[in-house]
Parts: C-alpha cells; structure tokens; sequence
C-alpha cells in the first residue's frame, strides 16, 4: 500500500513538471552549416552586425548572370543560372529558412545599338529576371530588398572584362571611360571608340566583347533567422532593412600631359561623287531615225557634313552625225537638280566609317535647259532649245563595303517646253537651184520667215535612270582634340608605369 502511495506521487509529480514546463521549439543559428552554397558564388552571406556593402568589382567577378539574344528581354528558357536557380539553389534556400537580405540586379544591354533603345532594353531585362525570383522564391519579395539598375550601354563591365582578359586596348579604353563617363556623354565615347584605326577597335569588341553585356546580372545577400526573442509585448513596426550600395568604380586616373598617344586619322567622308546613267547607253531612236544612239552623260553630287539635302548637275552630249544618210543626234542637255534623302546625312548621326552618309529613298527637283538638232532623213530635221523642270523619286544603295560604289534608281516627271524650226536637205524653190545645203523648211514668203514659230510642250515622264555613282573627292580630318589622339598600350606596360609613378 506504501508502494502504491509513492508511485502514485511520483507520477503526479513527473506530471506537474511536465506541464509547467515551457513547449521546446528549434530555432537554428547563425553559424549553421553552408558550405553547400560555396559553389554558387552569386550567394554573399552576412552575419549580425557585417557590413552589406558590395564593391563594384566583386560584384562583376561574382554576379551570376543571364545572356539574352541580340534586342531580346525575354528570359531565355536554356540559361544555365535560371535553371541553377529554380532546380537548386532556392528550393535548397527554402529548406534551409535562408532569409534574403538584398537582391542586387543590373541589367544591360550592347553599345551597337541606339542610346535610348539600349536604355530600354537594359530596364526590360532587368524587370524580366525580377519577376523570375518573386516567381520562384517562397519567402516574398518586397521591392525595399531590390537594388535594381539598368545600364543602357555597359562600358564599366566592358572595362572589367577587358581589365581582367589583359586586353592590350584596355588602358585607352579605360581613359577615354573615366574621361567622357564622368560628364555624362556616352554618345561621345561612343564616337571616339568607333573611330579609332578606322573602326577596327570598335569591331573587335563588337565580337569579343559586346555579346557579354547584353546579359542580367544578380547578387544574393542573405542571412540566418536569428534566435527568438523573448516574449514581449508586441509592438507593430516596420523593420528596416540594410541598404545594399554599390560602390562605383574608378579607372585609371592619367594626366592627359603624361600620356604617350601618336596621330590617328578619322576615316574620310564623302564629298563629291561622279556618275553616269547606264540606261542611257543603250538608247535606240525610232521615228525615221532606226538607230542605236547611245548618248555619253556624265553627272556629279555634293555632299555636306550635315542635314538632309544635296545638290547635283548632269550633262548629257550624244553627238552622232551621219551627212551621207542625212542623220543627225545632236543634243546638249545640262541639267541641275537638289535632293533631299529621307536618311539624314549628318555626321553626328552617321559618323565615318559607316558606309555611304546619304543613300536610301530620297526626293528630287530639277531643273534643265538644251540645245539639239536631229535629222531623220533629207527631208525632214528639226533644231532648236528648250527648258523644262519637275520632281523625281530616287533610291541610292551601296555596292561596295565602305559605300564608295553606289547604284541609284530614279525616274523624273515634269515639264518640257521647246521652241524649234523644221530643216532639209536642199532647196526646193526649184531643181535647178540644188546646191547641196540645209534650209530651213519654209514655203511661204522670206519676209515673214522667223527663227523658232515652232512650239513643242509635253507633260510626263521625262527620264529614268539606273546610275552609277563613285565618289570621287572626300573630306579627311587629322585634327586631334587637345593634341592627343591615341594608339595601342599594353595593359602590362600601362600598369607597370602606374605602380611607378606611385
């Protein structure tokens, strides 16, 4: 019975005990295990109390990135990082109750392109990979946590990836970055690095260099859920989250007077062009005539350095005689004319180096004055003058790699206005009068005999023509902006005088 008494008190006592005590919960720490995520270098872990300051340059050699198709946002099904993501690492952060501290995204696109397209497409990617994690993470994102930025044109990763290639262009690019990138004017970097040895450097990073900025670039910062704290009363509050900067990087400070640069020339710019209308050539005349009559013409066109418009003049001088069948092709036909190109010509738009400045569709009005005179047979010619003017349609397009070679096709409409006089071979005041000499076809009396009573108008087409154009003087500019112009430094050489003149 006194057995009894004591099993049941320990009983009830093991009971109290057990009640009174508070339920257990595991809360994990801070210096949990993560080595599995050492692989993924995009994943930057912070304790209590660590900065979350991430420097430029650790962001570039770190980041993950996706590389999108030329012109395209869409997030590209087959990238290696987004698969990483959605299949690894951020289920593996959901099992792990990982907390994300900050996201940092950029996205960018190439400099090929226009500056505002460009600026566009690297805010379009951006958004793209934004919504990709709001998708796949299980703890939400608010957009306080985001550090997102667009790059339209990415020179300071172009410098970092040159920087880290040991590229032997990357100290001239790197200047000119740190001279034009610091007062805002990307579009005159843009021209100083498409102009250099004739646009060869330009082309190079276009294929080197350029398919690695058209990319989105993201950072993950997270951190441990920390232990509970002790019941308190709870307090509503907004909790702030750490701001994640990006330092901005800087490039290599030179003085422009300790500098070794040697001349360079910009490429040359069209500035007067000759051509012919080959159709021309392979004129025949009907009408009595029933012959090939190609008619030589020769033509040129000025170019300026700005806007839309040019000016021309053409001469056409087929001078076919034949005095023994009495025929004749005689003409002089001078022709001036002012075009204005839908493409704008300018430089700023259409720098050097890329082909023809003014080609494409393009108006035209003319004006024109000749003289001629055509004979179909013995008995009957005619000579005299006229003038006409009108409108033309035009379309120019280079067949040769640098644009000096054109090809145009054109068609005119106007007016044409001629005063002219009938002619013959011969007299025909009588047989016996035959002298061998050509007269003005005229029956009625000499005293009322006038040149030109004769009146020709006509409304219509008026030329076509398939023309080739070559341009025959250009513009060439050797003048250097502060004296300085530039050439090839080795990335090592450079670096080695830097740490020199330290």
């Amino acid at each position: 019975m006194l057995r009894a008494k004591m099993t049941y008190k320990f009983l009830m006592l093991m009971l109290m005990m057990i009640i009174s005590t508070p339920a257990f919960s595991y809360v994990p720490f801070l210096d949990a295990d993560t080595s599995f995520y050492n692989k993924y270098p995009y994943i930057y872990f912070v304790g209590k109390g660590d900065s979350t300051a991430i420097g430029e340059d650790y962001f570039f050699d770190h980041a993950g990135y996706v590389i999108f198709p030329v012109g395209k946002a869409k997030l590209p099904l087959n990238s290696p990082l987004l698969k990483e993501l959605s299949g690894t690492v951020l289920p593996q952060m959901n099992r792990d109750s990982l907390q994300l501290n900050g996201v940092i995204l950029r996205g960018s696109a190439s400099p090929e392109g226009p500056w505002r397209v460009n600026q566009r497409l690297g805010q379009a990617r951006t958004k793209s990979l934004v919504n990709f994690l709001k998708n796949q993470s299980a703890f939400p994102i608010s957009d306080s946590l985001m550090s997102a930025k667009a790059e339209g044109e990415d020179y300071r990763m172009l410098c970092r990836q040159m920087m880290l290639k040991g590229d032997p262009d990357y100290s001239l690019v790197a200047i000119l970055c740190d001279k034009y990138l610091g007062i805002g004017r990307q579009d005159i970097l843009k021209q100083k690095l498409m102009r250099i040895r004739g646009g060869r450097l330009w082309r190079r990073l276009l294929k080197e260099y350029f398919p690695g900025l058209r990319s989105a670039r993201l950072m993950l910062t997270v951190k441990k859920y920390e232990p509970a704290p002790q019941p308190e009363p709870v307090v509503e509050q907004k909790t702030l989250v750490p701001p994640v900067i990006i330092e901005e990087p800087t490039f290599p400070a030179v003085a422009e007077d300790t500098v070794v640069l040697e001349d360079y020339r910009i490429p040359r710019r069209e500035l007067l062009s000759i051509k012919t209308n080959l159709l021309f050539y392979g004129v025949y005349v009907p009408f009595g005539y029933n012959r090939y009559c190609p008619i030589p013409n020769i033509g040129i066109e000025y170019y300026p350095m700005h806007g839309h418009f040019t000016l021309g003049a053409s001469l056409d001088f087929p001078w076919w005689v034949n005095y023994e069948k009495h025929k004749f092709f005689e003409v002089r036909n001078l022709q001036i004319e002012g075009r204005y190109y839908l493409r704008s010509g300018d430089i700023e738009k259409n720098p050097p180096g890329k082909g023809a400045a003014f080609r494409g569709f393009y108006l035209q009005a003319y004006g024109h004055v000749g003289i001629f005179e055509i004979g179909l047979h013995k008995d009957k010619g005619y000579k005299g003058e006229g003038f006409g003017g009108g409108l033309g349609l035009g379309y120019m397009m280079p067949i040769s790699k640098k644009g000096h070679w054109r090809l145009e096709f054109a068609a005119q409409f106007g007016y044409l206005y001629v005063k002219h006089d009938p002619f013959q071979f011969e007299y025909r005041g009588g047989v016996d009068l035959h002298d061998e000499l050509y007269y003005y076809d005229w029956v009625r009396p000499a005293s009322e005999f006038k040149k030109r009573q004769y009146r020709y108008t006509y409304f219509g087409p008026t030329r076509v023509g398939v023309t080739l154009t070559y341009d025959l003087l250009y513009r060439t500019n050797t003048k250097t902006k502060k004296k300085l112009s530039f050439k090839r430094v080795s990335f090592r050489s450079y670096e080695k005088g830097r740490r020199e003149k330290k």
